[in-house]
């Protein structure tokens, strides 16, 4: 047992009192003796549940809930109520600030911490039927810029988006990004906004409420629309984005910047598979050398890794595919086929390849690539 219990009370005898009877429980225990001290800690390093006093110095312990309730990530961090006022219309006070029990003082503390104990397992067991099924994470990196990473993530997402499967794309990327081109998009919300928020304010509402529903049932979540030299994604802000999204689709595939950033370095440790994208030309394979390097170093333990090949215009002599396979030393390795004049008239018209012209050569490979990265077992060499 290791919850964190925090105990608001302005009476210091009774954060002994109720500290002593907790502890030995196992639970970690904070204090704070009023409204405000409580909020910055609850804000710091949120607790499994609180022990609140109505009777606080300045912010009373109702208003205190009913603040805390109001705010999404504090909203469900289940609270006792303590107070000496035990009339009917105190208890019912109570309640309606958001409490989820009203104990009366004095308190029994063998009471108390039978009515914690069943709060705890009460809420944990509530949040474990609740919780959304955590997604799969793929991320696709180029081994440098223009090699058709964001066409490729574009289409395979959509390949994915079948009926009852809920499929996100992100472009988890500091820059104006290409998805609302491709998709023919006018951009006014996304990924901008939630940089300019606090990690632990990256929730997942704040994050729906900025998502694009594409024709097909596609969620996506776009890179900023505006230039800046101030925007960055700080490793916090990723991990709370990539934890955030996990919990908002059945997959999500991430779009990312050819670069050794903080959010290529994190959507690695997240991912279940992470796809590097390359064209078959010398300098190509040169610059993917180092980001496969890169790869092998910062992916999780669990992460299967593979390599594409994109073939954006037929080629007098490609490297083929075993050469660069062996060359970057992958086990798994898959190729996109050539369709120049599809591809352009695709992003004329702003809709992706894989809608335009199902049937050719280059949207069916999208789709197997699609059915292997979801069917891991399915891995070509």
């Amino acid at each position: 047992m290791n919850e964190k219990i925090l105990i608001v009370d302005d009476e210091p005898n009774m954060l002994r009192l109720v500290g002593l009877a907790l502890e030995p429980q196992g639970y970690g225990i904070a204090v704070a003796q009023n409204a405000r001290e409580a909020l910055d800690k609850i804000l710091a390093d949120a607790p499994d549940l609180i022990i609140l006093d109505v009777m606080l110095p300045g912010v009373g312990g109702l208003e205190l809930c009913r603040q805390l309730r109001d705010r999404p990530e504090t909203a469900t961090i289940p609270i006792i109520m303590l107070s000496a006022k035990g009339g009917t219309e105190d208890k019912v006070a109570g309640l309606k600030a958001g409490a989820d029990e009203y104990v009366v003082k004095p308190i029994e503390m063998r009471e108390l911490v039978a009515r914690v104990e069943g709060l705890l397992e009460r809420v944990g067991r509530l949040r474990a039927e609740q919780a959304p099924r955590a997604a799969k994470l793929i991320s696709f990196v180029g081994a440098k810029g223009g090699v058709g990473t964001t066409t490729t993530v574009l289409n395979a997402a959509l390949a994915m988006a079948v009926p009852g499967k809920t499929v996100l794309a992100v472009e988890l990327r500091p820059h104006v990004g290409s998805f609302p081109i491709l998709l023919g998009l006018t951009v006014s919300k996304g990924l901008g906004e939630l940089l300019a928020m606090e990690p632990r304010s990256i929730t997942r509402h704040e994050i729906s409420t900025r998502l694009y529903a594409h024709s097909s049932g596609l969620k996506l979540l776009c890179a900023p629309h505006e230039l800046s030299l101030d925007t960055r994604i700080e490793s916090a802000q990723a991990d709370a984005i990539l934890e955030a999204v996990s919990g908002l689709a059945d997959v999500v595939l991430i779009d990312l910047a050819p670069y050794p950033l903080a959010a290529l370095q994190s959507a690695l440790q997240h991912s279940g598979a992470a796809v590097l994208v390359v064209e078959p030309v010398r300098d190509c394979i040169a610059a993917a050398a180092a980001m496969a390097s890169f790869l092998r170093t910062h992916a999780g333990a669990g992460t299967d890794l593979s390599l594409l090949v994109v073939n954006r215009a037929p080629m007098a002599a490609p490297l083929a595919l075993r050469e660069i396979q062996e060359k970057l030393d992958f086990q798994t390795a898959r190729a996109i086929p050539p369709a120049v004049d599809e591809c352009a008239r695709a992003q004329q018209l702003g809709l992706p390849l894989i809608q335009l012209q199902p049937d050719s050569f280059a949207a069916e490979a999208y789709k197997e690539l699609a059915d292997q990265l979801l069917s891991p077992e399915r891995k070509p060499s």
